[in-house]
């Protein structure tokens, strides 16, 4: 009686083990059968363009307040925010920003900077040439500082020669006191 016992349960595993197996196979089969795959999507960068390089640096430059204007980006820093009055020394806010400037702009790939400096019409047109020119140079000390190559920018004063506002009142004066740090990018140079 113990040999059929034995046999009776090793045909009884062996039948759990089909069993449990078979099943096994049929509920990974079935699965399969019935997953759909999923679905398939279009990535998200082509559905949005990506932005070209002159794109990228335009939109840096307007970050930075530069504008554009007909002979390049322009970024106006005014006299009184810079400097002290009738001075060249570059305050210690200002240094910051322009070095900022500098990487960034360097970061850009942009190679040439103008840097331009104007007076008003108060004083001799000798003085307010040379005050704009330390004033230029001051400017473009700082952006080396900042990391922009020296041979990369050009200063210059430009005296009162280039007013943007009427020199017959304060606020007019005011507004031609300033420095300007121009750039010019061509589409072939950004991209």
């Amino acid at each position: 009686m113990r040999i059929r016992t034995i046999g009776w349960t090793r045909r009884l595993h062996r039948a759990l083990f089909i069993t449990a197996c078979g099943g096994s196979l049929m509920v990974v089969v079935g699965l399969s059968g019935c997953a759909s795959p999923p679905p398939v999507s279009a990535p998200a960068a082509a559905a949005q363009k990506a932005p070209t390089r002159m794109e990228q640096v335009v939109s840096a430059l307007k970050a930075m307040n530069f504008e554009p204007l007909d002979d390049g980006w322009h970024l106006s820093l005014p006299a009184p925010l810079v400097f002290q009055f009738d001075s060249d020394v570059v305050s210690a806010d200002a240094h910051d920003n322009l070095t900022r400037i500098a990487r960034e702009l360097r970061s850009l790939g942009i190679n040439q900077v103008l840097v331009r400096g104007h007076t008003d019409t108060v004083g001799t047109h000798e003085y307010n040439l040379a005050l704009s020119k330390r004033r230029a140079d001051a400017v473009a000390r700082v952006l080396g500082e900042g990391g922009y190559p020296p041979e990369g920018i050009d200063a210059k004063g430009m005296g009162s020669s280039v007013p943007v506002a009427d020199n017959t009142t304060n606020e007019g004066r005011s507004k031609n006191r300033r420095v300007v740090i121009i750039v010019q990018v061509d589409a072939t140079a950004a991209s």
